[in-house]
């Protein structure tokens, strides 16, 4: 389970690219494409180094209009997902 001191970072062999507010991220080895919306696009800008699921939300907090629960949450829930999808690593 991913707590607030859970340290996340983006995995390797991943190439991305800005469109507009979003991300393009290509996952090198699969061949796959992921599309991040406005918000996941930030995440992963943020991740560019290894950083504390605490810090994420303190850094979104700042940059979006949402509660500490409902962020922290979220992150936890995107995060996940990114390590299901083996675009993100954590320690």
């Amino acid at each position: 389970m991913l707590t607030d001191t859970t340290i996340a970072a983006r995995a390797d062999n991943k190439v991305a690219a800005e469109i507009g507010d979003e991300t393009v991220i290509l996952d090198i080895e699969s061949g796959y494409y992921f599309q991040l919306n406005v918000t996941g696009a930030r995440i992963w800008s943020l991740l560019e180094s290894p950083l504390s699921i605490g810090a994420l939300c303190e850094k979104l907090q700042a940059a979006f209009e949402i509660d500490a629960d409902t962020c922290r949450s979220e992150v936890i829930a995107f995060v996940e997902t990114m390590l299901d999808k083996k675009l993100a690593t954590v320690s």
